[in-house]
């Protein structure tokens, strides 16, 4: 009798402290929006083992948005490229700080003519 008492303790235990700490390690939603007039390429670049890969390509025309859930809260790479000349150089590579629950990024021309990202306050 105490062997299965034992398991059903143990199992429940288990439970409990899985249950106590699955919030601790949730990210979000990530959303980049185009604000710029003209077609963009947004990509996640990712360091293996001293080399960049990059992930899946994201065409955005102008106004448009996408959304990635960021399963692990963190600093992400992304890249920017036009998408009217993919082939170039990115127009934007930097780092996100992707740690909250829901985050918005705006891709827009800045004032100095290039293009640049910034984190929007949410509800805009």
């Amino acid at each position: 009798m105490f062997p299965r008492r034992s398991k059903l303790i143990a199992l429940v235990l288990a439970v409990v402290a899985a249950l106590a700490f699955v919030g601790s390690a949730e990210a979000g939603w990530v959303t980049i929006k185009n604000d710029t007039a003209k077609a963009i390429v947004v990509q996640e670049v990712v360091v293996v083992n001293g080399k960049a890969v990059r992930g899946k390509p994201v065409k955005l025309n102008a106004g448009e948005s996408f959304r990635e859930f960021q399963n692990t809260p963190g600093v992400k790479n992304y890249e920017i490229y036009d998408a009217a000349a993919p082939n170039a150089p990115p127009v934007w590579s930097n780092q996100l700080n992707c740690k909250a629950d829901k985050q918005t990024f705006s891709v827009a021309v800045q004032k100095n003519g290039r293009v640049g990202v910034t984190q929007v306050a949410d509800g805009k």
